[in-house]
């Protein structure tokens, strides 16, 4: 099998999830659950059991939506990166059409992946309409629009002109383009047995409480292979399946630019799956992004701090597996006479982290095996490397076979020729990679850099004990040949439309099980991460990264100064009413995610109202409970944060920040307030301005993801021409004189600016 071949074969599980992904689209929606939630027990509904008693037991993988909506939203929002990534004329799209139109839209919703045939993956939906109204409008388009029909057992199948095969169960409709997938539906629901039949999965969607979440049936996963990959790669179906029995995945949309899928890799404490050691492993932070340069197109990193724990666990997973006589074998195997073994070599080295990486050196794709253990200066002196930045001359390397003989095949694709250190790094690879990292040429531009202007940049901050990453824009003539024909159509065609495609796969231990974020990110740069253009310039985009809040939130009593208190539940998204003590008072609920605000306002009818926004309607309530009359309202923008309440000239106005990353000002009706300019940001915005008064004056300072604006109240930047020293987003503001404030530019050092003219002065 050539190279090019083996680049993704680890990692597949990754790539795959990413063509199901683009299969199906994705959502708006939540981001990070916040602690207090956790604690919240989680109930698997009635309602939840009986939709899951229609997904076969075959099944590979299943999506578990709460609202349909979640799904259409993002394909039909041309700035979001699933945009494209699903014709809107397809059999399947084209339906969701029909079941909004029946007022589907908050309906719960399961998509789940079966092999129906040789070599092809169908999808099953299942959508509970639990409004009667609604099952009996999707009868009547069904009876009015089907091309034919025919009886299945005590059941009708409905196929449209599209080809899809739609039946109706009670409140449950079920739609697939694969007659056989829809018939093994109708038999389980009439026999009364499921996927829940399944002891492995039913714990874990208990585990879960049914939220939304991405399953994954790792002992089927070979079929998903087959259906989705080259026949090149179907081989390497068997270590995904090894690598846990469910997987379940919450799904934690970031809005435009990024989805993840973040949960437990379940292993039943058998060291069979892959994921019992990880799971024993204690997590770090990488170093990697400091010596990968930025024309890496595949990076496979991993923990080394406790070498003979992960080995030891490891060999344990061979032995269940009956590969450990194998492994053992080819270490003796490879043992250079009078040499230390592969395994003394690597502890003898005290490296504690490894990476295989494919990246673009000299002017041709190379693997190259990457070692790191953290020196001293006195151990750099004593061989010769003068510093972290200097490198060791290139030699031969003796030692071949000996990094993939413990840690992998994933290691096996290096030539192992030459090496080269630094203080801190060793690079092994061919005599020309070796020799780009020695002179220099692959550090012009680090992937620390070339990911810090792009939605990925947090990244390598997180902990982990494995991580994976992957260009899919840069590297796509590689990645395409992994997939068959009908994905491989999808992903270019999204390629097209973006020109930032990752993909992170990050693996944390917590509590002794492998917990696991796949993140794929895509977005629409102005300026596109340069992979060997030194220059400094500026990068706009949006990120719409948010955590969301959902209280309390404290209600002062405009005229009496008492707090009562408000929130919102995560799981059940119920809002309740509190009083002094955080005793509830009433509960009422909502369909909708609350957007990190809540407060009291007084109307001129002198009763004070709760003021907050769900999704993207204003709501106005009394302390009992009642809607103001022509409440909800829906507003004209999307909302990303808001509103927050303030006062100005004795009336009350209403912040709010847009999901295009704009800052505009309402009055309490939601109308725009006039004199007020729409604050746009060049850098993402994920918090309200600051009102505050200089020199007797109000402004508006507004800390954004890298700098620190200040704003005059109509919304005029003071500091928009301030580009040669930008305001650093940690830095204070105070009063110096005749209209100077003394503030902190991003190199750290304290300057003068000017609040009328604009002027910079030193200090």
């Amino acid at each position: 099998m050539s190279m090019r071949k083996k680049i993704f074969v680890l990692y597949a599980l990754g790539l795959i999830l990413l063509g199901v992904v683009l299969f199906l689209a994705l959502r708006h929606g939540d981001s990070e659950s916040e602690e207090a939630d956790q604690k919240e027990k989680k109930v698997l509904s009635p309602q939840t059991e009986e939709a899951y008693r229609a997904v076969p037991s075959d099944a590979v993988l299943i999506f578990d939506f709460e609202q349909l909506g979640h799904v259409s939203q993002m394909l039909k929002d041309t700035s979001s990166f699933a945009y494209g990534l699903i014709d809107s004329v397809s059999s399947l799209g084209a339906f969701q059409d029909k079941l909004f139109m029946a007022g589907a839209e908050e309906s719960h919703s399961l998509f789940s992946l079966h092999y129906s045939a040789i070599n092809e993956v169908s999808l099953l939906q299942i959508t509970d309409m639990s409004a009667p109204e609604g099952v009996s409008d999707i009868q009547k388009s069904l009876e009015s629009g089907a091309s034919s029909s025919r009886n299945y057992n005590s059941h009708k199948i409905y196929t449209l002109p599209s080809g899809l095969k739609v039946a109706i169960d009670k409140n449950l409709v079920l739609a697939s383009s694969s007659s056989i997938c829809l018939e093994s539906s109708l038999r389980h629901l009439d026999a009364g047995n499921s996927i829940l039949e399944n002891q492995d999965f039913y714990s874990v969607l208990k585990g879960t409480g049914g939220e939304e979440c991405l399953y994954i049936n790792h002992k089927q996963i070979g079929k998903l292979f087959s259906g989705s990959v080259s026949y090149s790669f179907l081989k390497y179906s068997d270590f995904i399946m090894r690598m846990a029995t469910w997987s379940a995945l919450e799904i934690n949309p970031r809005q435009r630019n990024f989805i993840s899928f973040e949960g437990v890799l379940t292993d039943n404490g058998d060291f069979i799956n892959f994921a019992a050691v990880l799971g024993g492993q204690k997590p770090y932070q990488s170093k990697a992004q400091a010596i990968l340069p930025a024309s890496t197109m595949f990076a496979a990193i991993l923990d080394l701090h406790s070498l003979k724990g992960y080995v030891k666990d490891y060999e344990k997973y061979l032995d269940a597996n009956k590969k450990y006589s194998s492994y053992l074998s080819n270490q003796e195997r490879i043992a250079l006479p009078d040499a230390p073994t592969p395994m003394e070599w690597l502890a003898s080295e005290g490296f504690t982290e490894a990476v295989s990486a494919f990246c673009l050196v000299g002017g041709k794709f190379e693997w190259v095996t990457l070692l790191y253990k953290n020196s001293t200066s006195l151990l750099g002196r004593i061989t010769g490397i003068k510093g972290k930045g200097e490198y060791q001359a290139p030699a031969e390397f003796v030692y071949k076979g000996y990094v993939p003989a413990v840690l992998g095949e994933i290691f096996s694709h290096n030539p192992e020729d030459q090496f080269c250190k630094t203080e801190d790094w060793t690079i092994i690879g061919s005599a020309n990679a070796v020799g780009e990292f020695y002179k220099g040429k692959v550090n012009a531009v680090k992937l620390d850099k070339y990911l810090s202007r792009t939605p990925a940049s947090s990244f390598f901050s997180e902990k982990g004990v494995a991580k994976a990453i992957v260009n899919i824009r840069e590297g796509a003539d590689t990645l395409l040949t992994v997939f068959n024909k009908y994905f491989r159509g999808r992903i270019t065609s999204s390629l097209r439309k973006k020109n930032f495609e990752y993909v992170t796969i990050n693996i944390c231990p917590s509590d002794g099980k492998a917990m696991a974020n796949l993140s794929f990110y895509a977005a629409a740069l102005s300026i596109p991460p340069q992979m060997f253009d030194e220059e400094d310039e500026e990068v706009v985009f949006i990120d719409s990264t948010f955590k969301t809040f959902w209280g309390p939130f404290p209600l002062v009593d405009p005229d009496k100064g008492d707090t009562t208190w408000f929130e919102q539940s995560k799981k059940y998204l119920s809002i309740s009413y509190m009083d002094k003590n955080k005793k509830g008072i009433w509960g009422i609920p909502m369909k909708d995610t609350i957007k990190n605000f809540a407060d009291l306002i007084k109307l001129d009818d002198g009763k004070t109202y709760i003021t907050f926004i769900l999704g993207d309607k204003l709501y106005r309530m009394n302390r009992r409970g009642a809607h103001y009359t022509g409440y909800p309202k829906q507003l004209d923008v999307e909302v990303a944060l808001g509103p927050q309440v303030i006062r100005e000239n004795g009336q009350y106005r209403m912040l709010i920040i847009t999901g295009e990353n704009i800052i505009t000002k309402r009055d309490v009706n939601g109308e725009k307030v006039q004199g007020w300019t729409d604050i746009h940001a060049p850098e993402f915005t994920r918090e309200m301005p600051q009102e505050t008064v200089l020199f007797g004056k109000r402004y508006y300072i507004l800390r954004t993801v890298s700098k620190l604006r200040i704003y005059t109240p109509e919304g005029e930047e003071l500091t928009a021409k301030n580009i040669k020293r930008p305001i650093s987003r940690e830095s204070t503001v105070t009063e110096d004189k005749d209209g100077f404030v003394k503030v902190m530019g991003m190199d750290g050092k304290e300057f003068l600016f000017n609040l009328t003219t604009g002027r910079i002065k030193k200090l």
